[in-house]
């Protein structure tokens, strides 16, 4: 059985929480909906069968999406601030975006948009958040405007998640725990990555850093470029096997849930 199939039947076959101090369902790519304390945030939505130049291979049940009480955009590339999908997402959102994002979107049609850079925070309906550092592309390319990007903890209290939308290793990032969850990207929409990403075994480096207690692994078996055969690729989803087998190495392979996109993992409050 490969660490990808073990993974999600540890996963599975887990006994559902009864009262989750949060639930996380990821969509595919860098799209979660994080429900804590009563508050819905929907990250870096992306959830059309096209994106640009790359095919999405599992579809996201639109229709049951909850309306969200909060949108966070970690930074402007188009793979993370999608037009098209945050208009799916119904009027009268509330989006976060980095500082220089904000007329991008009111442009749009965005009605209550919030520019923030790392070291903000703010609370709705009692759950805070806050924005933390990332290491990645500023500029939307090709001749967008350029923003910092960012990376958000969805707490504080249990239940407690870090999404780090796009990033690379960086100083600091040890203070930002404790938390419950860690959403870390692993892989991309190829089979390389360039600068300002976390490949698995940077991942499993954040995942020693942070110590989560569960650490799920985002951005990867969701898009592939459109001139690639029709089809899942073969390499789809080997950055999820090649996280958990240096999450292994580490001896924090216990922390591990990996889902498919739809999947969700519920997490309980410090026993």
């Amino acid at each position: 059985m490969s660490i990808y199939a073990h993974a999600v039947a540890s996963t599975t076959a887990a006994e559902p929480v009864r009262d989750p101090a949060s639930r996380i369902t990821w969509l595919g790519h860098a799209t979660c909906v994080i429900e804590v304390g009563g508050v819905t945030v929907v990250t870096d939505p992306a959830l059309t069968p096209r994106l640009a130049h790359l095919r999405r291979h599992h579809r996201p049940d639109r229709a049951s999406l909850p309306r969200p009480d909060l949108v966070l955009v970690s930074h402007l590339h188009l793979d993370h601030l999608h037009l098209p999908s945050l208009r799916l997402l119904g009027p009268d959102l509330h989006v976060v975006v980095p500082r220089g994002g904000a007329r991008l979107l009111r442009r749009s049609g965005a009605a209550r948009v919030t520019e923030v850079v790392a070291g903000d925070s703010l609370e709705v309906a009692g759950v805070t958040v806050r924005v933390v550092p990332a290491v990645h592309g500023a500029r939307r390319w090709p001749v967008g405007p350029a923003a910092d990007a960012v990376g958000y903890l969805v707490g504080p209290g249990p239940g407690s998640v870090y999404f780090a939308g796009d990033t690379d290793l960086f100083a600091g990032m040890s203070d930002l725990g404790p938390v419950d969850v860690a959403l870390l990207p692993v892989g991309g929409w190829w089979r390389t990555l360039g600068p300002g990403h976390l490949d698995p075994a940077g991942a499993a480096r954040a995942t020693e850093v942070v110590a989560p207690r569960i650490v799920v692994p985002i951005h990867w078996g969701t898009y592939s470029p459109w001139a690639v055969r029709r089809g899942e690729p073969s390499w789809l989803r080997r950055p999820a096997e090649a996280f958990g087998e240096e999450l292994r190495l580490r001896g924090l392979d216990g922390s591990l849930r990996v889902v498919d996109p739809g999947g969700r993992v519920e997490v309980s409050g410090p026993q």
